[in-house]
Formats: C-alpha cells, sequence, structure tokens
C-alpha cells in the first residue's frame, strides 16, 4: 500500500489523485498480521475441540459396573453441559478466525486496486504531459472518475471491517449467553470486566485513528508542491507537515500487567526526505512498576536502496537493562533487504546475528565479530 500511495501521490498535478492518496493511506493495512492472528485463533478453536472430545471419552471410559448409581446419571449431564460450552466458544473462535481471513483477503484484494489506480494515474500524468498540457482537462476528469470509484471501494473495504468487528462483538454476546444457558455463571460477567478493560485500547486506538487520518490528509502528497500545468502560480499538494502519524498503546495481558505508551513517526516532508520513529512504553502489574522499553529507529531513502538503523532499551522490574542495535539496507521495489542486529542482555552477554530477505527466500545467522 505504500507503493500505491506514493505512486498517487506522485500523481498529484493530478488534484483527484491526492484524494486517492489519502484514501490508500487511510486504509493501509498488515493482511499478513491477520492472518497470523486468525491462525491462533483457529490453533485455539482446535484445542478446545479436542479438550471436548477428550473430555467425553474420559467419562464414556469410566465402566458402568464400577459406577452404576443414580449420581452418575447427574454427572454426565453435568459434564455434557460443561462440553457444550467448550463447544460454543470452539465455534466462536472459528467464526473471528474466518472473520480475519476475509478481511485479510480484502486488504490483500483493495492493494492490487490501489496499484491498478495508481498505474493508471501515472498514466493519466503520462498522456498530460506528451500532450504538452491540451489533454490536462480530459485527464483531470478521468481522475475524478477514478476518485469515485476509489470512495465506492474503500467504503466497501470499511463494510467488511465492520463485519469483521460485528462477529468479534456479536459472537461474544451470543457465546456468553449460550454458555449461561449450559451452566456457566460467570460469562455474563467475564464478558462485562472485558469490555471494561479493552475499552482503555478501543479508546487509544480510536483517539489514534483520528490524529492519524488528520495527519494523513495534510501530507497526501508527501510534501510536494506541484505546478498545474496552463495556470500560472497554482500548485496541487502542499508543503506536508513532519509529523506523519502516532502510536497510543493502552493494553493488558493476561496477568493483569499494563503496558502503556506510544510512539510517533516523523518525516522531513519531500519525496526523499530522511525518517525517524521513537516510541516509548510504561509497565505496571499487580506488584507495581513491572518495566519499561524506549526506541528510536530511522531510515534514509536512497537512489534505489533505503538504509536503516535504530536502537531499543529495554528495562525489567529491577531495573535491568536489555540493549538491542542494528543497521541494515533495502530495495524497496523488490523487496530484498539485509541487516544486522546486536544484542547485549541483562546479564551482560551479547549476541549477533545477520539477516536477508531476498525473493528466493530469507536466511538468520548467529555469529561472533572479530571485535568480540
Amino acid at each position: 500500500m505504500s507503493a500505491a500511495s506514493t505512486m498517487a501521490a506522485s500523481a498529484g498535478v493530478l488534484p483527484p489523485a491526492l484524494l486517492i492518496a489519502f484514501q490508500f493511506k487511510l486504509a493501509t493495512g498488515k493482511p499478513q498480521n491477520l492472518e497470523k492472528a486468525a491462525g491462533f485463533w483457529e490453533s485455539a478453536a482446535n484445542d478446545l475441540e479436542r479438550a471436548s472430545q477428550e473430555l467425553k471419552s474420559l467419562v464414556e471410559g469410566i465402566p458402568r459396573p464400577a459406577w452404576n448409581m443414580d449420581d452418575r446419571e447427574k454427572y454426565e449431564e453435568t459434564v455434557e453441559e460443561y462440553r457444550l460450552q467448550l463447544d460454543y466458544l470452539h465455534n466462536y473462535c472459528m467464526a473471528v478466525h474466518y472473520a480475519l481471513v476475509a478481511l485479510a483477503w480484502a486488504l490483500f484484494a483493495y492493494a492490487m486496486f490501489a496499484i491498478a489506480i495508481a498505474g493508471f494515474l501515472a498514466a493519466l500524468v503520462a498522456a498530460a504531459g506528451a500532450s504538452l498540457g491540451t489533454m490536462y482537462g480530459a485527464c483531470v476528469s478521468l481522475a475524478e472518475t477514478a476518485l469515485s470509484v476509489t470512495y465506492v471501494v474503500t467504503g466497501a473495504l470499511g463494510m467488511a471491517g465492520h463485519a469483521c468487528a460485528a462477529v468479534l462483538a456479536g459472537g461474544t454476546a451470543v457465546t456468553a449467553k449460550y454458555q449461561s444457558d449450559h451452566g456457566s455463571t460467570e460469562a455474563w460477567a467475564a464478558l462485562k470486566k472485558a469490555a471494561v478493560t479493552g475499552s482503555a485500547g478501543a479508546a487509544a486506538n480510536l483517539l489514534q485513528s483520528a490524529a492519524n487520518a488528520g495527519l494523513a490528509y495534510m501530507n497526501r502528497s508527501n510534501g510536494e508542491k506541484i505546478p498545474i500545468p496552463g495556470r500560472r502560480n497554482e500548485f496541487s499538494g502542499t508543503k506536508g507537515f513532519p509529523l506523519q502519524e502516532i502510536d497510543l498503546d493502552a493494553d493488558r495481558k493476561y496477568d493483569t500487567t499494563w503496558n502503556v505508551g506510544g510512539g510517533a513517526k516523523v518525516q522531513i516532508p519531500g519525496k526523499n526526505g530522511p525518517e525517524l520513529e521513537v516510541s516509548g512504553h510504561r509497565q505496571r502489574g499487580p506488584g507495581g512498576y513491572a518495566g519499561s522499553d524506549f526506541e528510536l529507529k530511522g531510515k534514509e531513502a536512497g537512489p534505489g536502496v533505503d538504509l536503516t538503523g535504530g536502537i531499543k532499551k529495554e528495562w525489567d522490574a529491577q531495573g535491568n537493562a536489555k540493549t538491542t542495535y542494528g543497521v541494515g539496507a533495502e530495495q524497496p521495489d523488490t523487496g530484498a533487504k539485509v541487516g544486522y542486529e546486536g544484542t547485549v542482555g541483562t546479564d551482560g552477554e551479547g549476541e549477533n546475528k545477520v539477516t536477508s530477505v531476498t525473493p528466493w527466500g530469507s536466511q538468520e545467522k548467529n555469529f561472533d565479530p572479530p571485535w568480540k
């Protein structure tokens, strides 16, 4: 999606292209992360199904002659009620799995659509330039048509996201009701507690999304102002704003430890402006302070190769520090990259590794540096 956004912004001589680039930025996602999450939900569903079957086998494995009193029937009914609770939870996990997979494919399809639209805009810019501006009006009209199509497709992607959210939210309520109907007295209380706990993270994400939408609009032309052909002193695009996006976090782990913090991405406006990312978090658990972290990363776009580097410090509850640092280079068109990462643990011991990613595969190798 970043490539499509950049291509659309580069066609900024056609004003509708900048609004298309803005939508591409808003719709940027990571389908691979959704598929990974879907896999975890499927794994949980399989574990629940296995537990239900094993529980049934254990009960059926008790010989009748060994236990033929009246309370056996009551015991079997109780176990069956519990198995139904597991089955309902299994069905919910599978529903979430399919919803996340569907959303991942929707994002992938949108990315393909975005590349096609960006290519179309590039062709319009080339046509306008080749005609020395005589076809500029017609090209703008076609770009407006592309903008209308993009509005519709972006709306469809938004509806896919709403459908996925409905499965997650509605499914929890339905599952809690079914579990409550089959003997779980704590189902509704657990749902209410989860809703209250999750509201902090949801509020942070909503605030983050609102801020990033405004920043995406301000930076829709990537900081470039392009003269409009045939119009003196008229430009398409804006100077942009160094702050590109923010990240807000308020998450709770399973052990009730909260991780609160945030970060920001800053880029000098322009096609090859350097980019910096900074973030920090503080953790607090039942026993008080539970650790913190700080990270600084940078990227400099070059002719054909982007250079990257960064450092991250992590502290545990006792104040012991772990440091991770690295440098690398990436070819943005092919996705090929190579990097070095070094780590100094809380015990003072270090690790060093080199990673490489190419269209033919990836490799990772630990090594002892000559300066060690």
